[in-house]
């Protein structure tokens, strides 16, 4: 038998059959991968409409209760309505009654309640979480709790983002802290230095010049 008669009488099938196999079980895989990913997305969808806008829109309804009463009644039936909604509602209803509720708390001098709340807060906006952290540190000096004030400081100067504004307002808060709470004169030197070498007008209002002379003065 010649070569090229032993190729033609060679049978093909056998040969084939392990890609065929090899095929069959990606079909198979890509089959089940296919129904996971479908399950995944019918599960995303059940919850987002199920779930998730139910109770976003629930949320919004009970917050805009919330700030009518703020604007029409007393602090303390607002209090009753936002904690009633940081209670009961998630997402961003939820969140901003933790801060709505710390502001109210700390006017009427409750600090540590208001520091529960404020510690419940999150926010991903620089302003009003360097704000949040403004409060925080009240709350903290409050609390005769000065390094954890200055601490709540510096995070809400990081969460500012060199804003003009809002970090030489905490730098001031920061340097008051040090030089009476804390009495470290030398370090509240420093800030008072920095607020009057990159925030001249600010540094003007708060006279941080004669404040960063008495600490030095107080430090020798």
């Amino acid at each position: 038998m010649s070569a090229n008669e032993e190729i033609k009488n060679t049978p093909i099938l056998p040969a084939e059959e392990p890609q065929v196999k090899k095929d069959e079980k990606i079909r198979s895989i890509m089959m089940w991968a296919s129904i996971a990913i479908a399950i995944v997305v019918i599960g995303t969808i059940a919850y987002i409409f199920g779930y998730r806008q139910p109770a976003v829109e629930k949320g919004n309804n009970a917050i805009g209760a919330a700030d009518n009463i703020a604007l029409f009644q007393n602090p303390d039936s607002a209090l009753t309505a936002y904690q009633a909604v940081a209670a009961n509602n998630g997402f961003a209803a939820g969140n901003r009654a933790n801060l709505e509720s710390a502001i109210i708390l700390y006017r009427q001098g409750k600090y540590e309640e208001a520091l529960k709340y404020v510690n419940e807060y999150k926010s991903t906006d620089n302003v009003v979480a360097a704000t949040a952290q403004a409060l925080k540190g009240d709350c903290l000096v409050n609390l005769d709790k000065y390094a954890d004030a200055v601490k709540a400081y510096d995070k809400g100067i990081s969460n500012a983002d060199k804003n003009p504004q809002l970090v030489p307002f905490l730098l001031n808060k920061k340097a008051t802290v040090l030089m009476v709470g804390l009495k470290d004169y030398a370090a509240a030197a420093k800030v008072y230095k920095t607020i009057e070498t990159d925030y001249p007008a600010f540094a003007r209002t708060v006279n941080a010049e004669g404040r960063r002379l008495q600490c030095e003065s107080l430090a020798k």
